[in-house]
């Protein structure tokens, strides 16, 4: 998590939560955790990939998560 904080913050974004999924009522996704990411905005977002902390965060993903899926929602639709 520390190379994934430290990516976020180079731009400009916040790790809102993270908490371990404990199940699931239908379906059959192996999940074992999940993140909610805030971003600035979509363009800081889209220049995650293009941060020097990137390379050793996503060697870090690929070492450790075995499957992993990027949502990205409008900020609008998201509970205050």
């Amino acid at each position: 998590m520390e190379a994934l904080n430290k990516l976020v913050k180079q731009v400009g974004g916040k790790v809102l939560w993270q908490t371990p999924v404990l199940g699931q009522p239908i379906g059959e996704q192996d999940i074992d955790e999940v993140l909610a990411i805030w971003y600035p905005t979509h363009r800081a977002f889209l220049e995650l990939k293009n941060q020097k902390a990137s390379a050793i965060n996503f060697k870090l993903r690929d070492i450790c998560i075995q499957h992993a899926v990027i949502h990205r929602c409008s900020e609008s639709i998201i509970p205050k």
